[in-house]
């Protein structure tokens, strides 16, 4: 029965996020016929955020992940704009932090962007492909700028297993924090098992129900005059903290 649910689960999935694809891809198109480039973003990431988390009711109602929010109240109360830096376990951890986060925008892999399933939504919602890594840049600071907030994985892509609990960090964030002065606020992710990391394939069911929690600690905003490369290795050096933390 544990696996006959496990199928059903997947099958569902499938079916929600190929007819998630077919209405953003619609949406893309339509929203910005009847509002302005501004509002039809805003527009966008409300309806992404309600489907993310109705994958989430979902894959609740069949008993696949229990996922525990902690400080996200903080980030919702806050004013102005702000980049969120989870590190990255696993495949869908966008999902389950913009589900609760919600209103920004995010930096995606350029390879996913093109995933016809993805490209409705992500374009909508004002997401930002990490390639050419100069016009990421220059786009997350312009929406910083304009008080927007920002999705942005400092490790680059999901974690590896030989680097431990967390890959190097990427400059990207740094340079972005540095030219915006916006804070960046740490999301510490902890998850029970290791599906959909790095390596494990989309038809591999999991082993049994999946526990993630997600924290998010103290913000943090580059030092005037200070170096890109100690501003990562200290906002690294508190997440790797925190996840000791997560895991007793």
């Amino acid at each position: 029965m544990d696996r006959f649910r496990l199928i059903c689960a997947w099958l569902a999935s499938l079916i929600y996020w190929v007819a998630g694809g077919i209405v953003f891809m619609l949406l893309c198109v339509l929203l910005p016929l009847f509002y302005r480039p501004e509002r039809a973003r805003e527009i966008a990431q409300i309806l992404l955020r309600a489907s993310f988390q109705g994958f989430l009711r979902m894959m609740r109602f069949y008993d696949i992940v229990e996922c525990e929010y902690e400080g996200f109240e903080r980030v919702r109360e806050a004013k102005g704009p702000l980049i969120l830096a989870p590190n990255h376990p696993a495949l869908w951890d966008a999902v389950f932090v913009l589900a609760e986060a919600g209103g920004m925008a995010c930096v995606l892999k350029a390879g996913l962007m093109n995933n016809p399933l993805l490209y409705g939504g992500a374009t909508a919602a004002g997401f930002i492909p990490n390639e050419p890594a100069h016009k990421m840049l220059r786009q997350c600071v312009q929406t910083l700028k304009r008080d927007g907030r920002l999705l942005f994985f400092p490790e680059g892509t999901r974690t590896r297993p030989e680097h431990g609990r967390l890959n190097p960090f990427q400059g990207g964030l740094g340079i972005v924090a540095k030219n915006s002065g916006a804070p960046v606020w740490p999301v510490h992710v902890r998850a029970s098992s290791p599906y959909l990391s790095k390596g494990w394939p989309l038809w591999k069911l999991p082993r049994g129900k999946i526990r993630i929690r997600m924290s998010v600690g103290e913000p943090v905003c580059f030092p005037p005059g200070g170096d890109i490369q100690t501003f990562l290795d200290d906002l690294r050096a508190r997440h790797l903290a925190a996840l000791e933390k997560l895991a007793e």
